[in-house]
């Protein structure tokens, strides 16, 4: 069963004092910094995450989406709000998905639990992303018993052309 991890985007820069302190100097790079670690838990988790964000700061009419990564991230349109984009989204989802809404928004949440969700308080998703950072750094650090190579970063395509140019030399 596949997870989707729906994100109202501006609950958490909000909700997180590192982002809402850079959203106070750059909103736009509070973005990216949400985008960017979301990115990275969803890697993690191995979840699809949809990244929401009200068009009332956007200068343009038109909604817009974009995949970024691991993380599709939703523009409304100007006027309508994250709530009712999550809202319809869930609505429309097939049962074959775990859903997971990060919202502050009561009424939503309770639309989120009756349609089968589960509601993820944003303050539990910030503190989940910091632990699995911390996770991802210690396993990081874990001494390897060898040593790495060229080729454990190489895509497949790359080393099977290395492979053969040393073929062709033999």
């Amino acid at each position: 069963m596949k997870t989707l991890l729906i994100v109202d985007g501006y609950n958490v820069i909000h909700g997180s004092e590192d982002l809402k302190r850079l959203s106070d100097i750059q909103l736009e790079e509070a973005r990216e910094k949400l985008i960017e670690d979301l990115n990275g838990y969803s890697g993690f988790k191995g979840w699809e995450t949809i990244l929401v964000f009200d068009a009332y700061q956007q200068e343009s009419f038109d909604d817009r989406e974009e995949i970024r990564g691991r993380v599709k991230v939703v523009f409304t349109k100007k006027n309508k709000t994250a709530d009712t984009y999550i809202e319809k989204l869930v609505y429309s989802l097939p049962k074959a998905y775990t859903v997971f809404v990060v919202t502050s928004d009561y009424t939503l949440q309770r639309m989120v639990l009756a349609s089968g969700g589960e509601r993820v308080p944003t303050r539990e998703l910030i503190e989940d992303m910091a632990l699995t950072l911390k996770k991802f750094r210690q396993e990081k650090r874990i001494p390897q018993k060898q040593q790495s190579t060229l080729k454990d970063f190489m895509d497949e395509e790359t080393l099977e052309k290395f492979r053969a140019m040393r073929i062709e030399e033999s």
